[in-house]
């Protein structure tokens, strides 16, 4: 699976807030190939796939920190657990692409997973153990949305008004 340029959702994104048509600029762009092992009979993440999401909770947060965006660490670590769980559970490929772009006003979460499947927000009784990962995304995310071929599940966050750059 190959790494993608920025698809034409990231890129609206991008441009949220923005007084031109122009794209703002891209403060950092990271991308991983996270191999995984399928999942159990019940759906079950293997531990050694599963680490992955804590280390990139991990990398996430620190890629903030580096930009100043503190602010948007707890939501981002959240965030960044639904959406690589998700992937790794409903994926069809080898691996999942994590990306995580830092722009001048948002900052886009996306995972790749290659399924076309579309992510389904569901209303999960009081008593599911589980299916409440994109209501949370819903819940916290500036905006959140799915690839034209369903393979890309993303969301954004708002950069705060006084960490904006020009």
């Amino acid at each position: 699976m190959a790494i993608a340029a920025l698809g034409p959702e990231i890129l609206e994104e991008l441009r949220l807030g923005s007084s031109s048509h122009a794209i703002p600029p891209v403060l950092d762009d990271l991308a991983l190939a996270i191999e995984r092992e399928c999942p159990v009979a019940d759906g079950e993440v293997p531990s050694s796939t599963a680490v992955w999401v804590g280390r990139l909770r991990r990398i996430g947060r620190a890629k903030l920190n580096v930009w100043g965006l503190s602010a948007l660490a707890d939501d981002a670590e959240l965030l960044i657990s639904e959406l690589v769980t998700n992937g790794f559970k409903h994926g069809t490929e080898r691996q999942i692409i994590f990306r995580l772009v830092i722009g001048v006003d948002v900052v886009v979460l996306e995972v790749d997973d290659g399924s076309p499947a579309l992510p389904q927000l569901r209303d999960a009784g009081p008593d599911a153990i589980n299916g409440r990962g994109l209501f949370i995304v819903d819940a916290l995310a500036a905006s959140w949305g799915v690839s034209s071929d369903g393979t890309r599940t993303w969301c954004a966050l708002k950069v705060p008004e006084k960490k904006r750059r020009s």
